[in-house]
């Protein structure tokens, strides 16, 4: 073989296998990537896993909580209460889902889903699997997403307090609770039949409260009252005894805080309230808690226009006799019917409240007691202010003059009293020509102003002459 031959070959063979090593090595997807590959995990329990070259199967491969292109897969056996909590940690900027299906030999039925928030979490919290069943969980990308490692937890929650719980000081109590280690505490109180109570629970977050009856020997029952989200309500016992009261964490991994007191409803927390007064004002103060709520009440006893106003924090809610809401707010100020008006001052701090209700007004005009009429020279014009419905009060009326060249031009301004809804004034035109009259009441405390909608007319002539 020749020496140029054989260099020819040699560097064939060195760019072949230059060109061999430059080519990249298939990664491998996780050993998880397929339902059948799913990794048993028993709670309570902590793995880490990665969806770094994770692919999808082809068929039901989805998620029910958003679109992915990855997915890998888990196994556990419900434990005996059925109860379970599934937390997802996403690293990096991975936007992810998971899914829970309970597992019947090859068919998967979804049970419960969640995606990842902005911190990257998603759980799953779920108390009615069925014991000693099969579960899968599908952790997904969602599409488009960067692909990164994660942290999934399966846990087990503590059990649920059972009764009686413990005697609620009268004062009420501070505490907190959490879905994992302590998910709610459990109280007691005699109520008294037909008494109504007050019942406040101070929270940060979703935290529930739950009323049960005198008898009660678990809490897995429907109670008598509920608040899902905290907050203040009332609450009348059918049957006097002792009474449970209990505080269940919600649906979130941090610790939820509370403040829970119940007290006897007094006159200004519960129907028929304090009676304000047309044009009253009441200074007052609410805390947020158990004293969250003031009710007044007030009659309107024609249609009328309503001002309410409160200072200092607190806000309005305005219903009707039966219930039905009008308005709410810290400034009222709006056209009602008569009836008996419930506003309820709610919040936390000191305030003021004012009401203030006046009658609605029609306001009309006439000449000579018509709405226009023709008189001669020298004769006297009889003005006209009439006020519907017939109040007392204050009226002006202005005469205007035609000039058939610049119009309307002002004449005459009368300022007069209005008894059981009329008022009066004399007009003695100056000269011959078309007039016009316009009416305006001016309202009291108890009245509202109005103008008339139209204007009176009358013409002052004599017989044409050459």
């Amino acid at each position: 073989m020749s020496r140029q031959r054989t260099v020819t070959l040699l560097s064939t063979v060195l760019l072949v296998a230059t060109s061999l090593a430059a080519q990249p090595a298939w990664a491998a997807p996780p050993p998880n990537d397929n339902r059948a590959d799913a990794i048993t995990v028993d709670p309570p329990r902590q793995v880490q896993g990665t969806l770094v070259d994770a692919t999808l199967e082809s068929g039901t491969d989805s998620s029910y909580c958003g679109g992915t292109d990855a997915s890998v897969w888990y196994r556990f056996v419900a434990p005996k209460r059925g109860a379970i909590i599934v937390q997802l940690d996403a690293a990096g900027e991975m936007d992810a889902t998971i899914d829970l299906f309970r597992q019947t030999r090859s068919k998967y039925q979804d049970v419960d889903c969640d995606e990842t928030d902005s911190k990257g979490v998603a759980t799953i919290d779920n108390e009615s699997l069925e014991p000693g069943g099969t579960y899968a969980i599908r952790v997904g990308k969602e599409y488009g997403s960067a692909a990164d490692t994660f942290t999934l937890r399966v846990l087990i929650p503590s059990p649920a307090p059972e009764p009686p719980g413990k005697k609620l000081p009268v004062r009420g109590t501070k505490d907190s609770v959490d879905r994992l280690i302590n998910p709610g505490d459990a109280y007691h109180a005699f109520m008294r039949e037909g008494r109504t109570m007050r019942l406040s629970l101070r929270v940060q977050q979703c935290t529930t409260l739950e009323v049960f009856g005198p008898g009660t020997t678990g809490f897995g029952g429907t109670p008598v009252a509920r608040m899902r989200c905290g907050g203040y309500t009332l609450f009348t016992p059918t049957e006097s005894g002792r009474h449970f009261l209990v505080v269940r964490a919600g649906k979130s991994r941090d610790k939820q805080t509370y403040r829970l007191r119940i007290a006897t409803a007094n006159r200004d927390d519960t129907t028929p309230g304090i009676f304000i007064r047309n044009n009253a004002k009441i200074r007052g103060k609410v805390n947020g808690g158990i004293d969250f709520r003031d009710l007044y009440r007030f009659d309107v006893t024609r249609r009328s226009t309503l001002t309410l106003s409160v200072s200092g924090g607190p806000t309005l809610r305005l219903v009707r006799e039966n219930g039905s809401p009008v308005d709410r707010g810290d400034y009222i100020d709006r056209y009602v019917r008569a009836g008996r008006y419930y506003v309820a001052v709610q919040g936390d701090g000191k305030y003021t409240l004012k009401r203030v209700s006046r009658t609605i007004t029609n306001t009309s005009v006439r000449v000579n007691a018509r709405r226009s009429v023709t008189v001669s020279p020298g004769a006297s014009i009889r003005l006209n202010l009439n006020v519907t419905p017939a109040v007392a009060g204050r009226g002006k009326m202005v005469v205007e003059r035609f000039d058939p060249i610049d119009g309307w031009q002002f004449a005459r301004r009368y300022w007069v009293t209005v008894n059981s809804g009329r008022g009066t004034a004399s007009f003695n035109p100056p000269s011959v020509g078309r007039y016009r009259v316009f009416g305006e009441y001016k309202g009291t405390r108890i009245a509202a102003p109005s103008e008339a909608n139209s204007v009176a007319r009358f013409k002052v002539q004599q017989p044409l002459s050459d």
